[in-house]
């Protein structure tokens, strides 16, 4: 399924399409929701993903810090 900007994100994903989704591996996932991190919930034999807690929870993840040195070398190729 194909999301533009005008539709709506879903609130509950399946878990075969999370990864694709937010970029985390299907390990990953399970391993945050074990950790609490984020929510998954099962009806009957489907696994959803609460997408919402995943953008949460990416959301109080530290932004990448370029180290300075990395930049000028970028800079001069």
């Amino acid at each position: 399924m194909n999301y533009s900007p005008n539709t709506p994100a879903p609130e509950m994903v399946p878990l075969p399409r999370a990864p694709g989704m937010f970029g985390l591996s299907r390990s990953g996932l399970y391993r945050l929701a074990a950790d609490g991190k984020i929510k998954m919930v099962k009806i009957g034999s489907r696994t959803l993903v609460d997408a919402a807690s995943v953008r949460a929870f990416l959301a109080t993840l530290p932004a990448l810090e370029v180290r300075q040195d990395l930049r000028r070398a970028e800079v001069a190729a």
